[in-house]
């Protein structure tokens, strides 16, 4: 397999340079494509689908290509993989329909090929994209290979998008579903983050919203942790910068690894706020340290042991969650620059708002404040 990554400032630019990628006579038949903003995405995917290029695509919080970071660009990594090694699955979701709407596709993907690896993009601030890791599961086995990420988020009104197959969805899931025995597929999700302070208890809670804490209004308890008492001084940029990415939660499992839960949204009413995953009541959980440098490092470290364990590949794809690139802003460059040289090979990616991988000696998470290196090897 062939692949080849470039990046464009605008949609009026990608005809013209996917013209010139392929004016050597390559034809690839996957595009993924990561752009910041939503609502022309439609247009972006014209050029790609008039060369029956199909498209895996999601907005984003800033997108990267080798060691080329970018906001406001478009990030485009093409794969010239035979047509019989996957195919595109495109679905509408409402609330609730997450489930069953994953199983059916997992059941598709389970009778069309004997190993079926997954990847899963999805968006809607209020998708619960752990039902539809869990409905894939209810098919596949608990050992189904899923890689993903929901879509990066417009932080002014939560907005989101995918698109694939000529439709750009607010509310909706692509899966990308490979052959495992023509293409292999592995990965890794790391994130870094040092825990601090005490364990604690979430004594209420619903879904995503965690209410108490230790017995105490959640927001109340957040707040007094990172050193602020008067909640009217709060605004929805100081919560995200000071507390949902510096002070994000770490909910605590059984098996494997710590999951990431930053709380992304907080209401002054109810003294609750919001994670990006459900934290069920009764559960576990630790504080974070604000990040420094050795986070970037533990990535990488997480990467060398995929690397030894998949040392070839043809293509690298990187899903890291926006929270990391606001916390640690140009040392990203550093990560992504030191992951792409492990393989050597193009790499493409984005900054999303939940990376959806196997937690490390764990399950399938969704995870956050994590970064997700997925490489690919046709066999």
């Amino acid at each position: 397999m062939k692949a080849k990554s470039f990046r464009v400032e605008s949609i009026d630019e990608i005809e013209e340079a996917l013209a010139g990628e392929l004016s050597d006579g390559y034809a690839p038949t996957l595009a993924f494509v990561f752009m910041t903003e939503g609502p022309d995405f439609k247009m972006a995917l014209a050029p790609f689908e008039a060369r029956d290029i199909a498209v895996f695509g999601a907005t984003s919080n800033g997108e990267f290509i080798d060691g080329e970071l970018s906001s406001g660009a478009i990030a485009v990594l093409l794969l010239d993989l035979p047509q019989s090694a996957f195919y595109m699955d495109t679905h509408e979701l409402s609330e609730g329909a997450e489930f069953g709407i994953s199983a059916q596709a997992a059941q598709q993907a389970k009778e069309r090929f004997t190993n079926p690896v997954f990847f899963l993009t999805a968006s809607h601030v209020e998708t619960n994209a752990e039902a539809l890791l869990r409905g894939i599961e209810s098919i596949i086995g608990v050992d189904a290979n899923v890689f993903g990420a929901t879509a990066g988020m417009n932080m002014e009104n939560h907005s989101s998008s995918v698109a694939s197959c000529g439709r750009v969805m607010d509310r909706g899931m692509i899966i990308l579903v490979m052959d495992g025995d023509k293409v292999a597929v592995d990965g890794i999700a790391t994130c870094g983050w040092r825990a601090v302070g005490s364990i604690k208890t979430i004594t209420k809670s619903d879904g995503m919203w965690v209410h108490e804490i230790d017995g105490e209004p959640a927001l109340d308890l957040i707040l007094k942790y990172g050193g602020i008492t008067d909640s009217e001084t709060l605004t929805p940029e100081m919560w995200f910068s000071e507390f949902a990415t510096s002070l994000p939660m770490q909910l605590l499992r059984e098996e494997g690894a710590t999951v990431m839960r930053p709380s992304l949204v907080y209401d002054v009413e109810s003294r609750s706020v919001m994670c990006n995953g459900s934290v069920p009541e009764g559960s576990q959980v630790r504080f974070s340290l604000p990040p420094e440098d050795d986070v970037i490092d533990r990535v990488i470290e997480g990467c060398q042991t995929l690397q030894e364990r998949s040392p070839e590949a043809d293509a690298i794809v990187y899903f890291s969650c926006a929270g990391r690139m606001f916390s640690l802003g140009p040392l990203m460059k550093r990560e992504i620059d030191s992951v792409q040289e492990l393989w050597d090979v193009p790499l493409a990616g984005f900054f999303s708002t939940g990376e959806m991988a196997r937690a490390t000696g764990g399950r399938l998470e969704l995870n956050n404040i994590t970064s997700c290196c997925v490489v690919l090897k046709e066999n």
